[in-house]
C-alpha cells in the first residue's frame, strides 16, 4: 500500500472511529436517562450501539466515560486555538477566548454538541458517578493543557500555567452548572452570558485581593 493511499485512509479511519464513539455515547446517554447508571450495563450500551462489549472497551474504560465523548470538530478547533496562543501576551485572556469560542459553539444547548452537553450536565446532577468521571476527565484535560502552556512559554516552572488553567476551568464549570441548574428549574439563562458573569466575578475578586494587598 502506497504512502499516498495510507494518508487517504487515515482520515477515513478517524471519521469511522469518531462515528463509533458518538454512537456509543448516544446509546449510553439514552440508557442512563431512562434507567440510571447503576441500572445500565456495558452489554446493554454495546447492544444498543450495535457493537460488541469487546469493541466498547476498546473505546472506553468505563460506562461513565462513554457518556463524556467530546465533539471532534470542536476539540480540533480548541487544539488549533491553543496552538496559536502567543507566549509573549497575557495567557488568561487568551484562555478565556478559547473557552468563549467553545461555549459559543454550544449555542445555548441548541447545536449538536450543545444538546449533548446539556444532557450530560443534567445527568451529572442526579448521578454522582457520572460527575466524578467528568471531574476526572476534566483534570486529565487540564493537566494536558498545563503541559502545553508550559512548553509554549518555555518556562521550567509550571505553577503559573497551572493556576491560570485551573482558575479558567473552574469558572467554566461554575457557568455550566449554573446554566444546567437554571434550565432544570424552568428558568433558563443564556450560557455565554452566564460565563461572562462568572468571569467578571472572578476578575473582580482578583482585583479586590490585589487592592487589599497594596493597601496593607
Amino acid at each position: 500500500m502506497s504512502n499516498d493511499h495510507g494518508e487517504e485512509l487515515t482520515p477515513l479511519r478517524d471519521r469511522r472511529r469518531a462515528q463509533t464513539e458518538q454512537e456509543i455515547a448516544e446509546a449510553a446517554l439514552t440508557l442512563f436517562e431512562k434507567q440510571g447508571i447503576d441500572g445500565t450495563t456495558v452489554d446493554e450500551i454495546a447492544r444498543l450501539a450495535g457493537v460488541s462489549p469487546r469493541t466498547f472497551f476498546r473505546y472506553f474504560a468505563t460506562k461513565e466515560r462513554a457518556a463524556l465523548v467530546p465533539h471532534r470538530d470542536l476539540e480540533n478547533r480548541v487544539e488549533e486555538m491553543v496552538s496559536t496562543m502567543q507566549p509573549d501576551e497575557p495567557l488568561l485572556p487568551q484562555l478565556e477566548a478559547v473557552w468563549t469560542e467553545v461555549l459559543q459553539a454550544f449555542d445555548n444547548g441548541r447545536s449538536e454538541p450543545g444538546r449533548q452537553l446539556l444532557r450530560v450536565r443534567r445527568l451529572m446532577r442526579a448521578e454522582p458517578a457520572l460527575r466524578s468521571a467528568a471531574l476526572s476527565l476534566d483534570e486529565e484535560r487540564l493537566q494536558a493543557l498545563v503541559a502545553r502552556l508550559t512548553a509554549l512559554t518555555g518556562s521550567a516552572d509550571e505553577l503559573a500555567a497551572r493556576v491560570l488553567v485551573e482558575n479558567a476551568g473552574a469558572t467554566v464549570r461554575v457557568a455550566l452548572d449554573t446554566w444546567a441548574e437554571a434550565i432544570e428549574a424552568g428558568r433558563p439563562v443564556d450560557l455565554l452570558q452566564t460565563y461572562r458573569r462568572c468571569r467578571a466575578v472572578m476578575h473582580d475578586a482578583v482585583s479586590a485581593q490585589r487592592v487589599g494587598q497594596l493597601s496593607r
